[in-house]
């Protein structure tokens, strides 16, 4: 067929959408053909000629036979015949193929296949959305090059471990894929020629087939000794090459899933130098692209080694990855190569795969803007909040209500009595308090005589209130027959360093929280005033200005033996307002949301499993009120849940994340920008002080199993580094 090209000679855009609707025009196998040719006029002297084969009368090899054959023909001229005799045609090959592959000989072919893939499971990369339950196969190609250096120095390991190019590449690419998914047990495809006769070379046919490479790939071994495991994974799989696919994924018995390939969805592919040029007596000929606009499997990463150059293509599902994830996976299986073939013997998992440009994006976003923090306490916060606003409510809970003033003047009695039991500066002090306004007013005192707050929740077991006792060595523990004991007299103003038994400094311990012991013994966490009050700055410059910049009412919910309890007494410090949900109200979905709508609460932070139990509540759809800010964390933030926080007007959600070791939080992602905009924390960082964990002294004096301190990094505001 001939097609003139209109418009503008030599258009590429237009010349592209005809190559690729032709490419893309479906065959009718019942009535064949099989193959077509398209031949586009450009102009008087110029033309494209596009021949179309489907893949089940032909392969890449067989192309390469026709082109030539093509040639060989054009430059004889109409009526001969140059070509030689084919021994063998691929009816031939399919009929000794069949005979060949029949009883025990593919027995043995499917016992292998059966062996070496039970239990195979899919390759889980990130994807940027959910797998569709219809996909189709559109697609887009992503091409880089890989160094000349790296290419000779991969060459020369592969030789030197008596193994192929492609076993080298294949190693790498399954060490990419399992620090990308976080799995050890990696399974690809990739194909084989099937032409392992030489009569079969000038052959036109479907003789390739596809064969499963599956790994255990542990990151932390070297790449030398994953080379050796691949190598021995690719021998094993050519050696039983010959079992059609289909006869071997009946059986496996793979389990069939929408939207899916059986056994895998990745291929890895190495061609041998690409076709060169048509020669065509008396024309000037040369190779045209076809557009690709679909992909077969989910991600196909194709090398083409021409001469000394090494080239790669990476074909993705445009339905699961967009562009840029593309480019980054390719970016980072560069970086790798490179890390791969320099250092060998060094674990795979501590090899780079960042890129030179996005460690410096993720350098610059770790530092953060330099924040204009005054050195300060967390009471000089308080203190100067209630200076600003004492009339304004700062507390409501379910048995009192408190303005600023008031509850200033309470943690201020307090706090004298406090100093006057010898509690100061790096002394520790037990809070061991029901949810009632009583334990805002004793944290607040406590920090205001310069004690160490260690929060003790009265429902904890009694071996673990032993151990924090034990281990933290508390000065006292302020309980409800403590606050009772505390005299109505004493004095109301703020306490000053004349008062307490030594000076406050910033970087005094402010709180120490112990990990819950999962990972072994608890460690206890002490994290110092200017870390806490670091965050509070980041939160008023970041979700609070977000939010418009004025009060918040604010709803703390999480249990005091958690750090993300201490949010709540950051916000209330910056002087907003903060309902302390008592514990039944708490726990009963329907109360809180009641809770939430009667007092037009604006902020909550919890985890995702608690909020998915607010959300049959209505939460986020009761008809009087909705939250304006919701904080996340704790827990992994699944995607559909915050496709369905996006999808809220009128609410943010910001999912934060942060070990106990840090001050709280250390990352943040905000839903009001989809696909998430992400900061790093600017305000802390765990530096550890102890001399080693398990050790017996802290440099300040406190007996501990093991004691974290958090502060800031040298000359910096607390910034995320490393």
């Amino acid at each position: 067929m001939t097609q003139a090209l209109t418009g503008e000679d030599g258009d590429a855009e237009a010349l592209d959408r005809l190559l690729l609707a032709e490419y893309a025009r479906p065959f009718e196998l019942r009535t064949g053909p099989a193959l077509r040719a398209l031949l586009i006029r450009l102009a008087e002297d110029a033309h494209v000629l596009l021949l179309t084969a489907h893949h089940i009368v032909t392969d890449g090899w067989s192309m390469g036979v026709l082109q030539d054959e093509l040639c060989a023909l054009y430059d004889a001229g109409p009526g001969a015949d140059p070509l030689p005799p084919v021994p063998v045609q691929y009816p031939d090959f399919a009929v000794w193929q069949r005979e060949r592959l029949s009883g025990a000989a593919l027995d043995r072919q499917l016992d292998y296949w059966k062996g070496r893939l039970d239990g195979v499971v899919p390759l889980e990369l990130p994807t940027d959305r959910p797998r569709p339950a219809a996909p189709t196969s559109a697609g887009a190609i992503h091409e880089f090059t890989v160094g000349r250096a790296t290419a000779d120095r991969l060459r020369a390991l592969a030789a030197h471990e008596r193994t192929t190019l492609f076993t080298a590449l294949v190693a790498a690419c399954q060490g990419l894929f399992a620090r990308w998914s976080g799995q050890d047990d990696i399974a690809i495809g990739t194909v084989t020629s099937g032409r392992g006769r030489t009569e079969l070379e000038r052959a036109v046919g479907f003789f390739v087939n596809t064969v499963v490479l599956r790994s255990a790939v542990d990151t932390a071994r070297s790449y030398r000794e994953l080379l050796a495991d691949a190598g021995a994974t690719v021998l094993d799989a050519f050696a039983h090459d010959e079992a059609p696919y289909q006869r071997l994924v009946e059986a496996v018995g793979a389990r069939r899933e929408a939207g899916r390939n059986p056994l895998f969805d990745v291929m890895v592919l190495l061609h041998s130098a690409p076709r060169s040029a048509p020669r065509l007596s008396g024309l000037a000929a040369t190779s045209v692209a076809v557009p690709r606009r679909s992909a077969t499997f989910d991600l196909s990463v194709e090398f083409v080694e021409d001469g000394e150059e090494l080239r790669g293509l990476l074909e993705y599902s445009t339905e699961l990855f967009d562009r840029a994830t593309a480019e980054r996976m390719a970016g980072h299986l560069l970086v790798l190569l490179d890390g791969v073939a320099a250092e060998p013997d060094r674990p795979v998992r501590e090899l780079r795969l960042l890129t030179d440009g996005e460690r410096r994006r993720m350098t610059a976003a770790g530092h953060g803007p330099a924040l204009a923090v005054e050195p300060a306490t967390f009471p000089a916060v308080f203190e100067a909040a209630a200076a600003r606003t004492p009339e304004a409510t700062a507390l409501v809970a379910s048995d009192a209500g408190y303005d600023f003033a008031e509850l200033n003047a309470a943690a201020n009695r307090l706090a004298h009595h406090l100093i006057a039991q010898g509690v100061g500066p790096e002394r520790v002090v037990g809070v061991k308090l029901p949810r009632t306004s009583d334990m805002i007013v004793a944290i607040l005192g406590v920090l205001k005589a310069g004690g160490v707050y260690l929060p003790i929740d009265p429902e904890l077991p009694a071996e673990r209130v032993a151990f924090l006792l034990s281990d933290a060595e508390p000065a006292l523990v302020l309980d409800e027959a403590a606050l009772r004991a505390v005299p109505d007299t004493l004095p109301v103003a703020n306490p000053t360093d004349a008062d307490r038994t030594a000076a406050l400094h910033p970087d005094s311990a402010a709180y120490v929280l112990y990990t819950s012991g999962s990972t072994g013994r608890p460690k206890g966490v002490a994290v110092e005033h200017r870390s806490l009050v670091n965050l509070l700055v980041g939160h008023r410059e970041g979700f609070v200005a977000e939010a418009g910049g004025g009060p918040l009412r604010v709803a703390l919910t999480a249990s005091f033996s958690f750090d993300t309890s201490l949010e709540g007494l950051l916000l209330l410090a910056d002087g907003h307002e903060l309902h302390l949900i008592d514990e039944a109200t708490r726990l009963d979905p329907a109360a809180l949301v009641a809770r939430v709508a009667e007092h037009r609460i604006d902020f909550l932070d919890l985890t995702p499993s608690y909020l998915r139990q607010l959300l049959p509540a209505g939460l986020l759809d009761h008809p009087r009120h909705r939250p304006r800010v919701l904080m996340l964390g704790g827990e992994a933030m699944g995607s559909s849940l915050w496709r369905r926080l996006a999808d809220t007007p009128g609410t943010t959600a910001y999912n934060f994340y942060g070990p106990t070791e840090c001050t709280i939080d250390a990352l943040a992602a905000g839903s009001a920008v989809r696909g998430a905009r992400w900061w790093a924390a600017r305000w802390a960082i765990c530096a550890p002080m102890c001399s080693t964990p398990g050790s017996s002294r802290c440099r300040w004096g406190w007996r501990v199993s093991c004691i974290w301190r958090v502060s800031r990094w040298p000359g910096g505001t607390g910034a995320v580094r490393g």
